[in-house]
């Protein structure tokens, strides 16, 4: 329980805690499953804890509807890592997930040893490019629904993927039964677009004090890495020189990696060369 919300998770491995931090919005679908090609190999190092965001695959619903922004999921993860009082921890958040890592590193350092963020267009600077009219060519082949459970799900995880080698039917499937619980059918109802809205715009005002306080030099001071895919096409590869840019300018232990032949998911694709670099960054600070 993190402040009374049921929060599911993984946990595996022996050595200091390192959480990982999945991606996507309020959802059944979207959970810590994404991360299960990589556990096992990051649990050959560390004591790894993977939960399910706020109101996403089996964690509750926040109580209140201003609960479903970024501030919510921020506070939420926060209060994971001192319920299971395991911090500092080394943080791993990919794409929306690596904007709640980004956001949470800034605002609450004390529990955050060191902070890799992977494709994320939630934490990064915008392209200067349409980025949903990008992403409606990505899913132009998928159904309606790019959050649905089924062939839905399966069409939008593929398209986002360079290989989509991960997309298994068990992972498909894992998805679907969550989708169908009646916690996700409240989520659906309660997200609308004024709760979208609301959302974004939090976004957007945190961002903007995180960017002016790395300026300054008094946030994200831990050893950064910032983990992308050359073949990522929703979140390209400028977005990682740029929010690069912003964090190297006050923090000499940020760095900066990119992969070949992945896209969005190249912690899936390539599970051994992604924990064999996490690890690498993870132990150059010991």
């Amino acid at each position: 329980e993190v402040n009374g919300l049921r929060t599911r998770y993984y946990e595996l491995g022996q050595g200091e805690p390192m959480l990982l931090v999945h991606g996507s919005g309020y959802s059944g679908t979207a959970s810590a499953n994404t991360w299960y090609r990589n556990l096992p190999g990051l649990a050959t190092r560390f004591r790894v804890y993977a939960p399910d965001k706020l109101a996403a695959g089996m964690t509750d619903n926040p109580k209140t509807d201003d609960g479903f922004t970024i501030r919510g999921e921020v506070e939420h993860m926060a209060g994971f890592i001192r319920a299971l009082n395991i911090a500092p921890v080394h943080l791993v958040g990919q794409s929306r997930g690596g904007g709640l890592a980004f956001l949470l590193a800034a605002n609450h350092p004390e529990l955050v040893k060191t902070l890799v963020i992977v494709d994320s267009a939630t934490a990064a600077p915008p392209a200067g490019d349409d980025r949903p009219h990008r992403r409606a060519r990505l899913f132009a082949g998928c159904p309606a629904e790019e959050n649905a459970a089924g062939d839905a799900f399966r069409c939008s995880q593929s398209a986002l993927a360079y290989d989509p080698v991960a997309v298994t039917d068990e992972y498909v499937a894992a998805a679907g039964y969550m989708w169908s619980r009646p916690k996700a059918q409240e989520t659906e109802r309660r997200v609308t677009r004024e709760i979208s809205a609301l959302n974004a715009r939090v976004t957007s005002e945190m961002n903007h004090d995180a960017y002016h306080r790395i300026g300054l030099g008094e946030a994200l001071q831990m050893p950064v890495l910032l983990y992308w895919a050359k073949n990522d096409m929703s979140v390209l590869p400028i977005q990682a020189y740029s929010f690069y840019n912003i964090i190297a300018e006050t923090n000499p232990r940020a760095w900066l990696l990119f992969t070949n032949r992945g896209g969005h998911f190249h912690y899936q694709e390539h599970p051994e060369e992604f924990n064999r670099n996490v690890i690498n960054f993870v132990t150059s600070w010991d």
